[in-house]
């Protein structure tokens, strides 16, 4: 996520190695898994086009989020842990 990718991934990890909310849908790993049929992983080919096609959709999640976050400027643009 755009978020994770803005820094070092050695300083994300030391910022926020003691973070517990994980009340948060990690959709950069799991959003088509979540929201499309099991029947169509069962496919080979579609099951590989399916999973280089979920990093695409959650780029256009994270610039949602940037959209979203554009009228609140106490937080980060590319944050995405939001309640509600």
């Amino acid at each position: 996520m755009l978020y994770d990718r803005q820094q070092l991934s050695e300083l994300n990890y030391m910022k926020h190695r003691h973070d517990d909310d994980d009340s948060y849908f990690d959709y950069e790993k799991n959003i088509l898994d979540k929201s499309l049929s099991p029947y169509m992983y069962e496919n080979d080919v579609m099951n590989t086009f399916l999973k280089k096609l979920q990093s695409l959709i959650s780029l256009n999640f994270d610039h949602m989020n940037v959209m979203k976050n554009f009228k609140n400027y106490m937080v980060d643009k590319y944050y995405y842990k939001q309640q509600g």
